[in-house]
């Protein structure tokens, strides 16, 4: 099984008022290691290209025992865990630099075709040649789905900031902007224990956006992003305190 491992120190600019590492910068750093990682492995940017693919984040549950602080140094390691034919999924945990554990998170990722945007089947790519590792996520880490209690809180056009070398919004901007809808419309305090994030469709440049919230136990958040004015949802969220 190959691991990889890295470290970071968490910045200034990467955390909230009370010294912990907001929650989509920490996913940014996820999405780093993993990005290393499939270079290494040779699944990265050069071969994306011989594919005409890239790797989107399509499902993702975090679960945090402790967010780390301003200052303190993480250690990540991840590892793939196993293939379908359409989905890959990498495992992550985080340590802080005496070992104790601070969070895990299991992922689900697609490879799109860069003219069709249509999935690649994994199958045919040698995916199969990963020796894939234990998942740490002790139940399955199953796609969310909509539900019927949602109101309209917020309305967002997408900023020129949001987009990444894709052209597409990054997966960790979905999650600063369900948190903040969140936090300007509930009494949200104390820190995040998990978060799970389903990505259903792209979202591009000055695309509008419509963000729904269901608080099902004050304790529990559903989210739900929506193009506005149409029926298609774009990623649905669930965050637990």
């Amino acid at each position: 099984m190959g691991i990889k491992e890295d470290k970071f120190i968490v910045r200034t600019y990467e955390c909230q008022h009370n010294g912990n590492i907001k929650i989509y910068a920490l996913m940014q750093h996820l999405q780093e290691i993993a990005s290393a990682h499939a270079d290494e492995l040779g699944f990265g940017s050069t071969w994306l290209n011989e594919i005409n693919g890239y790797w989107i984040l399509s499902n993702i549950m975090v679960e945090i025992n402790l967010l780390p602080k301003w200052n303190d140094e993480v250690i990540i390691k991840t590892w793939p865990s196993g293939n379908t034919r359409l989905i890959a999924t990498r495992e992550f945990v985080g340590k802080k630099g005496g070992g104790r554990e601070l969070f895990r998170a299991g992922s689900e990722w697609t490879i799109l075709n860069k003219d069709t945007n249509r999935p690649k089947n994994l199958s045919g790519l040698n995916m199969n040649t990963l020796a894939a590792g234990p998942k740490v996520i002790e139940k399955e880490v199953e796609r969310l789905k909509p539900i019927d209690d949602y109101a309209l809180i917020e309305q967002i056009s997408v900023p020129y900031s949001s987009i990444d070398l894709n052209g597409h919004v990054n997966n960790t901007e979905y999650v600063r902007w369900g948190m903040d809808a969140i936090r300007a419309n509930f009494e949200f305090e104390g820190d995040i224990r998990s978060l799970q994030v389903t990505y259903l469709a792209e979202v591009f440049k000055d695309d509008k956006l419509d963000l729904l919230v269901s608080d099902v136990s004050n304790r529990v958040f559903y989210l739900l992003g929506r193009k506005s004015g149409e029926a298609n949802n774009v990623f649905l969220m669930e965050v637990s305190r």
